[in-house]
């Protein structure tokens, strides 16, 4: 008869202990809280909900195309924001292009921005823009045009040209031309810089 009332009792005893244990657990929450800092606090982005509601917006946008002249080419950015004014052309944020080329070289265009209008099919770079190709040479521009549909390349402004021993400043450059026939146009007090010993 003993067992019976040991367990009356146990159970008895933990009506009380837990409900007070349960309440000596929060207070000391209570007592041992800091005060909030503003600077833990989770971080938000300032963004103008208005213009996300009326902007038209692609984040890491990537399209891929065949040029005039058959060859493919990629393009990617950080972010694209259709305009306003013109919804045919987009304004791009980190701008990276790939374009094969028929004889296996790779060309590279990095940019700051870019606008693309899709109607006149031209790329428009602006801000450190930088072309390499896989061969060695590289291109840097504060702005440069390609029209994807032939696949001609202008800057109105200053280019350097950098490759295997040589280096040309100029104060603006056009290539025209198929691939294989191409043609550049350095203009605006060239100047080379050969090494002949490369």
């Amino acid at each position: 008869m003993a067992g019976p009332n040991r367990y009356s009792t146990l159970v008895s005893w933990a009506k009380v202990l837990l409900p007070l244990t349960a309440l000596g657990l929060l207070s000391t929450l209570f007592l041992f809280s800091r005060t909030p800092n503003p600077q833990d606090a989770l971080l938000f982005n300032d963004v103008d909900i208005g213009q996300l509601g009326t902007e038209r917006r692609l984040t890491e946008p990537r399209f891929a195309g065949i040029l005039g002249d058959g060859q493919p080419v990629t393009l990617t950015a950080d972010r694209a924001v259709q305009r306003m004014d013109d919804p045919n052309t987009l304004q791009m944020d980190r701008v990276e292009t790939e374009v094969a080329l028929k004889d296996g070289e790779n060309l590279h265009l990095t940019a700051d921005h870019g606008d693309y209008d899709s109607l006149a099919q031209i790329v428009d770079l602006t801000g450190a823009v930088n072309a390499q190709t896989t061969a060695g040479y590289q291109l840097m521009s504060e702005r440069i045009l390609v029209a994807m549909a032939a696949m001609q390349m202008t800057s109105p402004g200053a280019v350097m040209l950098r490759g295997p021993g040589m280096m040309l400043e100029a104060g603006a450059m056009q290539l025209t031309g198929p691939e294989g026939q191409a043609l550049v146009h350095f203009t605006g007090g060239v100047r080379l810089l050969y090494d002949v010993q490369n």
